[in-house]
């Protein structure tokens, strides 16, 4: 791979179309999973609006209303597209060389892209992290975190989706944390050098401080935001470090969880103990974390690319970790848009069904969206975004039926 060095160059913010619009990313605007209103599902099916080849790769999207941005892998190269919002054209497109690998899967980026303002941030598998005009694709700054800032590379790659406070971007790298700043890329915090987990950081409170959840390949974190000390910490051995899910935090509470028969557990960790609260080792979420909502978290058990090992969506009480129901034979990653859970199921189909722990209930549903499709939804409006690993994307338009 070519040697890429940092550059920093600013540019003028010529995009205006970017402040003035809403945008929507990694499960939706607070990377919590919640999305703002209700999806009333076509008769018929909601129609498939476009379809785009981009690249290899788990990398999700970022939008606003005009035009989607997402990341792949051609040919030995990261490609950065900007697509039309519309028609699924390209508006511009990047790249730079990247590795692809592929180990265990097709390979390609991991992370997905971040919009705050004018700007876009990007994470590549290898630890670039790029500023870019959202507007036209032009660099503003990129840093190399493996040669730049002391990193190391975890065994499937970065990816981490950056998590933009403020003036500082955090991500999950090192042992417990890297901050940048969004201006410049400059280092704000680093972390001892050691492999990351693959979960983006989450924000949250400890002790009545500004902190992030970060879940490493053996530990969970706690760290302050300003400095990134850590305030906490609890061991969480997965086998091969494989902790991927964003940990969840609501009520002062914690919770965490991945697969290899980790099961997830709930903390507190404004306490000085490290004994869960709870544990549920029925509730196993590989790649994709739960949405909690009105006390439940609702989300999948189960490996994502083990056909062979069974898996389920589950509702578990928030309280006390207790199973209340399981829909069997499913697996994949969720959103929660008002009351209803918005479900992409590893193996392309794109369901709707209620967000109720009285029992499942399926009110929609559309097969045929790809495979190994392992990240999230995301949504704007009407406009359903999806992927899969072998470089197809595709818009899902909920405001007109497939059918006349």
């Amino acid at each position: 791979m070519r040697a890429i060095i940092t550059i920093v160059a600013v540019l003028t913010a010529g995009a205006p179309l970017c402040l003035a619009q809403p945008t929507t990313q990694w499960r939706g605007q607070h990377h919590n999973g919640h999305y703002q209103g209700a999806i009333h599902w076509p008769d018929g099916g909601p129609r498939v609006l476009w379809e785009a080849n981009i690249g290899i790769g788990y990398a999700g999207f970022a939008a606003t209303p005009t035009r989607v941005y997402t990341v792949g892998n051609v040919d030995g190269e990261d490609v950065i597209d900007c697509l039309d919002a519309a028609s699924g054209a390209v508006v511009w497109s990047q790249r730079y060389p990247q590795d692809l690998v592929p180990l265990y899967n097709p390979g390609g980026p991991n992370a997905s892209p971040t919009l705050d303002g004018p700007w876009l941030y990007t994470l590549s598998k290898q630890g670039l992290v790029t500023c870019w005009s959202a507007a036209d694709g032009s660099v503003r700054w990129r840093v190399d975190l493996l040669k730049g800032v002391g990193a190391t590379m975890p065994r499937w790659g970065f990816a981490s989706t950056p998590l933009i406070l403020d003036d500082v971007i955090y991500l999950n790298a090192n042992q417990h944390g890297i901050a940048l700043n969004k201006d410049t890329g400059a280092v704000v915090w680093n972390s001892p050098a050691d492999e990351s987990g693959y979960g983006a950081p989450v924000e949250m409170t400890c002790r009545g401080e500004k902190a992030l959840a970060i879940l490493g390949t053996r530990t969970l974190f706690v760290v302050r935001q300003s400095d990134g000390m850590v305030m906490w910490k609890v061991d969480w051995p997965t086998k091969m470090g494989e902790n991927s899910a964003d940990p969840t935090f609501a009520d002062g509470k914690l919770y965490v969880s991945s697969w290899w028969d980790m099961g997830a557990a709930q903390f507190d960790p404004n306490l000085a103990g490290h004994e869960p609260l709870w544990r549920n080792k029925a509730f196993q979420n590989h790649i994709a974390a739960p949405v909690l909502f009105e006390g439940h978290l609702y989300g999948f058990d189960g490996p994502v690319h083990r056909r062979n090992v069974p898996g389920a969506l589950r509702c578990v009480e928030w309280a006390t970790g207790r199973t209340i129901w399981s829909q069997p034979d499913m697996k994949g990653s969720l959103i929660l848009v008002g009351r209803q859970l918005l479900i992409l199921t590893n193996d392309g189909s794109l369901v709707l069904a209620d967000a109720n722990p009285d029992g499942y209930r399926e009110r929609g549903r559309l097969d045929g969206l790809g495979k190994r499709t392992w990240n999230a939804p995301v949504l704007l409006g009407e406009h359903v975004y999806v992927r899969d690993a072998d470089g197809k994307a595709i818009c899902v338009d909920l405001s007109a039926s497939a059918q006349p």
